[in-house]
């Protein structure tokens, strides 16, 4: 059985004054994710800069919320933007090819 993964999709809003600042914070908090095994991706809305989609994928392990919740604290990301948290849900990924997957 595959393992248990973790994906959380933030939403967060930025002043156009704070973009340069806001990066600078999100390279701080993706440094210290991935140095905890975790992926991370950005996006920014094409039409409408300043609105952004953070994700961060990892291993659903045990202690490593605490690790990600202490990064996103030391990136002091919240101070620079608006960020809309969702409910975090468990999801298994489904591997393609093989009738086990199914």
């Amino acid at each position: 059985m595959p393992e248990i993964r973790k994906l959380k999709a933030i939403r967060a809003l930025v002043r156009p004054d704070a973009r340069g600042e806001y990066l600078e914070h999100w390279r701080g908090y993706a440094r210290a994710a991935k140095a905890a095994g975790a992926q991370v991706w950005l996006f920014e809305d094409q039409m409408l800069p300043g609105r952004f989609l953070e994700f961060t994928e990892h291993k659903a392990a045990k202690g490593m919320e605490a690790v990600l919740e202490s990064a996103l604290r030391e990136s002091n990301l919240r101070k620079v933007c608006v960020r809309r948290e969702g409910d975090d849900v468990l999801y298994r990924e489904v591997l393609l090819g093989d009738e086990s997957d199914q």
